[in-house]
């Protein structure tokens, strides 16, 4: 007590504190921030992302510094939530040291900076590493809304795909109620901030020992011209009740709705370890479930990715041959990087007693997945035709496919069967085929071309994959490739 008297009569001794306004995007963040900064707390900079007339005509209020930070970091760790300990990794050394410069030139003018961007979400445990190394206190608030809302306004703000964008409404929130955990928090509801707005800021600035004007009368006056209520364009005003038994929503969701609504209004229960424990439940839940949420899902890169599958390198090498001469830029195991992120992946699965069923979208698996991705997005995007042939192709074709599908690239497919083998030995015969229905059974809904190992020779079967690489992913052009598949299925049964 003595000390917050102090620092009352002395502001020069209160701790620095950076506010981070956290939550889903379409939470009610953006009238939060501006709502901080009308309590005396600095915006940190004038260049601010513009105003959008259509979607958010009073101001986003994001720092346009804090978002190419961002979306630079972003171009590093695609997955949400991250890999364990993500923010001491080496990948991101480069960005860690630009926050750290950038949030302590900023408080060597400031005391108060309030910080919002959607994006923070993702990295809320690097944020509070850098506070900590530049000794500024996180004071965080989380905004709490209805997914059914949040979904409606991303629809309709950015017609964005409703599946996703409930798994965003879900991750982040999951990562803002998970990682502030030990830190100053507040839980805020949607509501309380437009229908109770000056109790809600009353009891942000006593809980978080933030500033508080001494004229309420002209905050107040400042709020009332700045809230619209008609630009409220998704809020069902659904209760609790009628939110408890919707159908569309799986009781993960709910309950994660449910409990940010209980922690916004009952601040013991928020710092309870009960809370934390349903918190870190529903996380594990959902990762398991989904996996780590891959950040990309609106980019499409314009390019061909080729995959060639088989049991031979030699055959393999052959089909890289062809695709070579077809001006497919081929990585194969000579290409040390590619080959040796492959052998990771398959080096952990070897080492792993309980192997995962799913194991491109096991947590466990994040980083080398992140690694994956990293590579094959940044070659799809700087070469138009290019491909990857390494007999580890076959027995991580689950995680390549993954990958693609995630970054949603136009990939073609080739497997190679090795039929003089299967011919010489009966035995060989049966784990061959048991490891190409394996292929077969993942590259089904992709375009795909079976090759027997016995033509490779023939100038039929270099016109027949020329044919392939260059036709359109239309289906109706590659339905001949589709009946050439079926025959060699029947084959191996």
């Amino acid at each position: 007590m003595a000390i917050q008297f102090l620092q009352r009569l002395f502001p020069s001794l209160r701790s620095k504190r950076a506010v981070l306004v956290l939550g889903s995007g379409r939470s009610g963040t953006s009238v939060l921030t501006k709502c901080i900064n009308f309590m005396g707390i600095s915006l940190g900079t004038d260049n601010l992302l513009a105003p959008s007339k259509r979607i958010n005509p009073k101001g986003y209020f994001e720092n346009k510094d804090v978002i190419n930070f961002h979306k630079s970091l972003g171009g590093k760790i695609r997955y949400r939530p991250a890999f364990k300990g993500y923010y001491d990794s080496p990948r991101i050394k480069k960005d860690r040291a630009t926050l750290t410069k950038y949030l302590t030139n900023k408080f060597q003018k400031e005391q108060y900076l309030v910080i919002k961007d959607p994006r923070m979400n993702d990295y809320i445990e690097l944020w509070q590493h850098v506070l900590a190394d530049v000794k500024v206190k996180p004071a965080e608030i989380i905004l709490i809304r209805n997914p059914l809302d949040v979904v409606a306004s991303n629809s309709r703000a950015w017609h964005r795909n409703k599946v996703l964008a409930l798994r965003q409404w879900q991750v982040r929130t999951l990562l803002s109620l998970r990682d502030t955990k030990g830190h100053p928090r507040l839980v805020v509801s949607y509501e309380d901030l437009f229908h109770k707005t000056m109790p809600t800021l009353h009891r942000i600035s006593t809980q978080l020992d933030l500033p508080w004007p001494k004229d309420e009368q002209a905050l107040e006056a400042k709020i009332d011209g700045f809230i619209d209520p008609a630009l409220q364009k998704s809020d069902s005003g659904e209760s609790l009740e009628e939110f408890k038994n919707e159908k569309d929503l799986e009781d993960d969701v709910k309950k994660l709705y449910l409990l940010g609504v209980k922690a916004a209004n009952d601040d013991d229960f928020l710092t309870s370890e009960d809370f934390d424990h349903q918190i870190n439940e529903l996380t594990d839940r959902y990762v398991k479930k989904y996996g780590s949420l891959y950040r990309d899902f609106n980019v499409k890169i314009k390019s061909k990715t080729v995959f060639v599958y088989g049991s031979n390198t030699t055959q393999i090498n052959a089909v890289n041959a062809l695709l070579k001469q077809q001006d497919v830029q081929m990585d194969d195991e000579q290409t040390n990087r590619m080959h040796k992120l492959l052998m990771a992946v398959k080096q952990k699965r070897s080492n792993d007693q309980q192997m995962s069923n799913n194991y491109p979208n096991d947590y466990d698996y994040l980083e080398l997945k992140e690694n994956l991705n990293n590579y094959i997005r940044h070659a799809a995007k700087t070469k138009s035709l290019w491909g990857i042939g390494d007999a580890l192709d076959s027995e991580l074709v689950e995680m390549l496919l993954t990958v693609s599908e995630e970054m949603n690239l136009d990939t073609r497919n080739i497997l190679i069967l090795d039929d003089e083998a299967m011919a010489k030995d009966e035995g060989k015969k049966e784990e061959l085929a048991q490891a190409y229905q394996k292929v077969l059974k993942r590259i089904n809904k992709h375009p795909h071309l079976i090759v027997l190992a016995s033509t490779l020779a023939k100038p039929e079967t270099n016109q027949q994959i020329t044919k392939f690489i260059e036709a359109d992913n239309d289906p109706d052009q590659l339905l001949n490739y589709q009946h050439e598949v079926a025959k060699e299925i029947a084959q191996l049964q």
